[in-house]
């Protein structure tokens, strides 16, 4: 099977990402004498602390799903708003982040959402979602893209490009997004203020998970900062899944001068797995039977409301 020009470009992406990442941490690896990951019941309480926030903050998670859905007339649960987003989240496991987006859109048509409209709040969910996690590493992104001018000058055309040629192919006119933005204003503050809240729970899990690895105490604004900003990094490493490995180096560098090169890698590696673990808890409970269901009819199982 030949592939596109496209399927090419990202596979050398990955390709060249991979092989930088893994220099990276061979880098690391040869810094420290060794990296040890152990358990004990020495401050037990706040690898249970951790454990327990996190959890919570994957309840937050699916709320904006809801409060769009619910913008838009659909008499929807939050166990079925669970359901639609966990369930499409296995799409991030596969290069290109698109599969996400496509789960999403089928699985909201089910319900009876129009193609375009799907589109546009999985859209405005997502940027949202980016621009509070950046919110709090701010200054340092800011710092980050004014250092070279000409990049600002290219990202902020590039976007613009972007958004012009999503709106002409999915014409959307001045007219829409005006009953957009009558529709979706309030959604919109609600879901900053669940987001934000969510990225502040997972920063203080974040904090007391590097306590209990490392006993140092890094601070709730600090860990906020460099759990979020690491999470926008492999979120914007679009050709990688889930981000893989660009959000760890990017972990490590932020936490290596508050807590040392062997701390530093060991908790951006354990991250990734108590991220994943809970997540994967979160997808079994909330859309086991969809899956199954799926993968015996091979369709798209219906929403129960």
């Amino acid at each position: 099977m030949s592939l596109s020009p496209r399927h090419i470009i990202i596979r050398i992406l990955q390709v060249v990402t991979i092989v930088l990442i893994g220099a990276y941490f061979i880098n690391m690896y040869a810094s420290v004498t060794e990296v040890r990951v152990s358990l004990s019941l020495e401050n037990i309480w706040s690898l249970l602390l951790s454990i327990g926030l996190i959890s919570m903050g994957f309840f937050l998670l699916p709320m904006p799903t809801l409060i769009l859905l619910r913008a838009l007339g659909k008499d929807i649960r939050f166990s079925s708003s669970m359901r639609i987003f966990f369930f499409s989240e296995v799409g991030k496991y596969l290069p290109g982040k698109v599969w996400v987006a496509v789960g999403r859109v089928l699985l909201y048509s089910k319900i009876g959402v129009k193609r375009k409209t799907a589109i546009f709040i999985l859209a405005l969910e997502l940027v949202l979602m980016v621009l509070t996690a950046l919110m709090f590493p701010g200054r340092m992104v800011i710092r980050h893209l004014t250092a070279s001018y000409t990049f600002a000058a290219v990202l902020v055309c590039g976007v613009a490009i972007l958004l012009y040629l999503i709106s002409r192919r999915q014409r959307i006119t001045a007219q829409g997004i005006g009953d957009y933005i009558k529709t979706f204003s309030i959604p919109v503050i609600l879901i900053v203020l669940s987001f934000t809240l969510f990225w502040m729970v997972l920063g203080f899990a974040f904090q007391h998970l590097i306590l209990y690895f490392s006993h140092i105490n890094i601070g709730t604004f600090a860990a906020v900062r460099i759990f979020s900003g690491s999470w926008a990094a492999g979120f914007l490493a679009f050709f990688m899944p889930v981000g893989l490995g660009v959000r760890e180096a990017f972990m490590t560098e932020l936490l290596v001068p508050l807590i040392g090169n062997e701390h530093a890698l060991m908790i951006a590696i354990v991250s990734r797995i108590w991220w994943t673990l809970v997540e994967a808890t979160f997808i079994l409970l909330s859309s086991g039977r969809m899956f199954s269901e799926f993968l015996r009819t091979n369709a798209l199982p219906e929403i129960v409301r």
